[in-house]
């Protein structure tokens, strides 16, 4: 919240307005918990909250104004009824003060700010609900500027000398809060909320009691200690690799901020037999928190804030979310290193090479920016009249659309990029969408019962379009030998070419990012250890032996894509990364495995960006050799041993994982993509929600800034419409429809929470 105070000059910039700032639109509530009438009385239906200056230096007010409609306000001056119901106010004045006890918080998904009614009951407080449309950004500044003129009337001098702590102390924390922790506290440590490192938009989350185990970890304990553990699945001892000291911090739903548990806690790393280790979070002899490294923690280290954040899993795969904030950089790198090398040794079973490790850890940091992250003012202006553009129709969410007949469900989208058409593999049959002019989408026709030329029937499992659109390359899962054309003018398999006899095809892609808009013949082929071309002209098997390249190792590979001037990047089952500049040579580039399976990757047309997904995070990569004087990429140099790229994890954010239902599973992340059109969005999905990533804001080091929109089923696949990254087309088991990039939002409870959904398209005939 307090980057907020970046915009101070903004907010008090003209000494002769006598507003600070406005929250434009809410509801004024009165809540008297011990009133016999009842809790809770509306006093303004519309009003606005401003924070004002008043005469007396060092002095604010708290203004609601109430907001009338036209011939409203003549209409309540002569209902005395109505009159009375009102007090007769047209606003309500509250001098800005420490003992108004100042909260922010949050109902069924809306920001509230309340304080109390001094005049009334110890108890009584006012609430100000925001309206839904009032965003983030505006309550943050909001509550900012409330503390900061606290500050002012307390100490009588300016704002511009208060430190972040000194703002800190004026959050009012209730005291049925102090309990939450099963830490003890003492009395001079008061709980304080804390905004690191939150976005800017308030969620909540019900956190689960966290088993407390017995531990003989202390801070004063060396590093190099032997601790005994009894909670199920740990080691029966273990070595300590490193122990820090730590405050230690709780994700809390009501408030969308993390409370603070214990400010004297110690943070370790266990090591067990072979390749386990532990991650320990003790205070005053008693482990709080023990569970074992490994990525479903969704680990993230934020030096600005010089904390780790992190999920914990208790028994029934509940998620709760922590946060331990380290004394110093020397404190938060030594833990990060210990805690990098614990990851990559649990995942590759192997002890990692030094750069290797250096490259591993790099992956955990969140907000570094990256080389040649600025924009331009015309790119910026661009993007911003592309949204305003997008949002003067936003009279339909969704468009419901029938889906393929059957009763498979679909297993692959295909967009065409040579026609506005989208095409979605389910069993035996492909369904035919059309875009039209408005970005809706309609199913124009189904393709069914695909046979082989010999007649017999089969599910294909992957299909790529091919010669300008007009047909689509097959694979069938029980015949790993073959490829088979269709024509989609006819519906009908054509051909079948018989790759090769001895070497499998485990998934194709286009010769270059484009080709598919040209008549190109030829494709690329993949085996789990070998990379070759593949040419429908030639007479019998239709590899290319030339083209070829095949590791003896059993090298994985998972899958692969071009850019636009056919460079291949490829990752594999195993977590690497390869980059090629052409077929039949080793690889310019490996890029070490981060443990994860690569289960899809993207490049831009430039290849000089790459994003990869796992299950659990994306992550992308810069191919640009920063210490090459040609500025050479990857794919056509090799990256010197100390010098290879910082890899970026994009992945939700742990406290968003909190309030989620299921376990992240991403689908394969797309950049938008288009003849003529730059990359400036990252779109995948997971379970039920569809997200994205501004491209432009990831280069700068915000990786986790994302926009998401929950449906009522999971999410098969999702891509964007060629040549714009405006509309999306999302696939569900049995539907298909297309969604706006503008109509997903800041996650918030109200849109990960499962009874928030969004209403899917209607069922399949």
């Amino acid at each position: 919240m307090f980057v907020i105070k970046s915009l101070g000059k903004l907010i008090w910039g003209d000494p002769d307005n006598p507003e600070l700032i406005q929250i434009s639109n809410g509801e004024l509530y009165l809540v008297r918990p011990n009133s016999p009438k009842g809790n809770r009385e509306c006093i303004f239906r519309e009003a606005q909250a401003i924070i004002r200056r008043t005469g007396t230096e060092w002095q604010y007010q708290l203004v609601i104004d109430r907001i009338f409609e036209e011939g409203e306000e003549e209409l309540v001056s002569e209902d005395e009824s109505e009159e009375e119901s009102q007090g007769g106010e047209e606003e309500k004045a509250f001098l800005i003060d420490e003992s108004l006890e100042f909260r922010k918080g949050q109902i069924e998904g809306l920001t509230t700010f309340a304080w109390r009614d001094l005049t009334g009951d110890p108890d009584d407080l006012f609430e100000f609900v925001c309206d839904v449309n009032t965003t983030a950004h505006t309550t943050n500044a909001f509550e900012y500027t409330m503390y900061s003129c606290m500050f002012e009337r307390k100490y009588k001098k300016s704002r511009e000398e208060a430190t972040e702590q000194d703002l800190q102390s004026f959050i009012y924390v209730p005291q049925t809060e102090k309990s939450l922790s099963k830490v003890s506290q003492s009395p001079s440590t008061p709980k304080r909320h804390i905004s690191t490192p939150l976005n800017d938009t308030p969620v909540s989350a019900s956190t689960t009691p966290v088993r407390s185990i017995l531990s003989e970890t202390s801070p004063s304990t060396p590093t190099r200690q032997i601790a005994s553990f009894d909670f199920p699945g740990a080691p029966s001892e273990a070595e300590s690799i490193i122990s820090v000291p730590v405050e230690l911090h709780v994700f809390d739903a009501n408030t969308g901020t993390f409370l603070l548990m214990s400010q004297n806690a110690t943070a370790s790393i266990m090591k067990g037999k072979k390749f386990e280790y532990w991650h320990v979070v003790s205070d005053d002899n008693t482990t709080v928190i023990g569970q074992r490294v490994e990525p479903k923690m969704n680990p993230v280290f934020n030096r600005t804030h010089i904390c780790f954040i992190w999920c914990y899993f208790d028994e029934s795969d509940r998620v709760s979310s922590f946060l331990i904030r380290f004394r110093d950089l020397e404190g938060e790198a030594n833990f990060k290193k210990k805690f990098a090398q614990a990851m990559y040794e649990t995942l590759n079973e192997v002890r990692a090479k030094e750069e290797e490790q250096e490259y591993f850890m790099n992956a955990y940091q969140e907000d570094v920016e990256m080389t040649d992250a600025e924009s331009t003012d015309k790119e910026d202006t661009e993007e911003e009249n592309e949204m305003s553009d997008d949002d003067e129709d936003d009279s339909d969410d969704d468009i419901d659309t029938n889906g393929v007949e059957g009763d498979s469900v679909n297993t692959q989208l295909i967009v065409g990029y040579k026609h506005d058409r989208s095409f979605v593999l389910k069993g035996n049959k492909i369904g035919v969408f059309k875009h039209t002019d408005d970005d809706r989408i309609e199913l124009t026709t189904n393709i069914g019962e695909l046979k082989k030329l010999g007649g017999k029937k089969f599910d294909p499992s992957k299909g790529m379009l091919h010669e300008e659109d007009s047909a689509m390359i097959l694979m069938d899962p029980q015949d790993e030998h073959n490829l088979f054309k269709m024509d989609l003018e006819y519906g009908k398999i054509v051909e079948e070419w018989n790759v090769h006899d001895v070497v499998p095809v485990t998934s194709i892609f286009a010769s270059n990012k484009f080709a598919q808009t040209t008549a190109e013949k030829t494709l690329i082929g993949m085996s789990h250890n070998s990379l070759y071309r593949i040419d429908p002209r030639l007479p019998d098997l239709k590899l290319v032996d030339s083209q070829r390249k095949q590791y003896m190792t059993k090298s994985d590979f998972s899958c692969g894509a071009t850019d636009a001037k056919g460079h291949i990047v490829v990752g594999s089952e195993k977590g690497d990364v390869k980059l090629f500049d052409s077929l039949g040579k080793i690889a310019k580039t490996n890029l070490p495995a981060l443990g994860s399976a690569i289960k899809g990757i993207d490049v831009t047309s430039d290849g000089r960006w790459i994003i990869a997904t796992t299950a659990r995070y994306l992550l992308l990569l810069d191919t640009l050799i920063k210490s090459d004087p040609n500025k050479r990429l990857g794919f056509e140099k090799s990256f010197p041993k100390d010098n290879k790229p910082i890899p970026r994890r994009l992945q939700l954010k742990p406290e968003h994982l909190a309030l989620m239902d299921k376990p992240v599973n991403f689908t394969p992340a797309r950049f938008n993509t288009g003849l003529d059109e730059r990359e400036k969005t990252i779109v995948t999905s997971t379970g039920p929600f569809v997200i994205t990533w501004n491209f432009r804001r990831v280069k700068q080091g915000k990786l986790d800034e994302y926009q998401i929109k929950r449906y009522t089923d999971d999410i098969v696949a999702d891509n964007f419409k060629f040549g714009q990254d405006r509309s999306i087309v999302v696939t569900f088991p049995h539907d298909v429809t297309m969604t706006k990039k503008t109509h997903l939002s800041t996650p918030t409870k109200a849109v990960l929470s499962p009874s928030k959904y969004i209403k899917k398209s209607k069922s399949i005939r």
